[in-house]
């Protein structure tokens, strides 16, 4: 079956080609959505905006205030690069309904957890990010 894109991490496949791709459109833009939240503003070529640097968060004291601005950088940066996926909800410190990071989280950690959509599809997809 032919794919999208590659699939990153990058890695072998047997069964795609030289490396694994996505599949599927939402998979596609689930990986894209990820780029552009772990992506430092500045660090793609051609493209100084691009980007959220979620990292850059990573040691400043957790507080409503970084919360609101970190929301708002996911909004306004989602609607310009993808405006076909619609953030649903940001939610801070929690895990994702699989409980992978129920033993991670902790003052020190912040997960990030983002609801969104993808229009024209109407499934609701979730994307956890820990900040470590």
């Amino acid at each position: 079956m032919p794919g999208i894109s590659a699939k990153l991490p990058l890695s072998v496949s047997q069964k795609d080609g030289p490396y694994r791709l996505t599949k599927t459109v939402t998979e596609a833009l689930t990986q894209d959505f990820k780029m552009l939240l772990l992506t430092n503003p500045g660090e793609r070529i051609m493209d100084p905006d691009f980007g959220i640097g979620i990292r850059n968060y990573l040691f400043e004291n957790a507080s409503e205030f970084i919360y609101d601005e970190l929301t708002s950088l996911i909004i306004d940066a989602t609607a310009s690069y993808l405006p076909q996926i619609q953030i649903e909800k940001v939610l801070f410190n929690e895990s994702s309904d699989d409980n992978q990071l129920n033993d991670l989280i902790d003052s020190n950690i912040i997960s990030i957890t983002i609801r969104f959509s993808i229009n024209p599809f109407s499934n609701q997809e979730t994307l956890t990010i820990p900040i470590i």
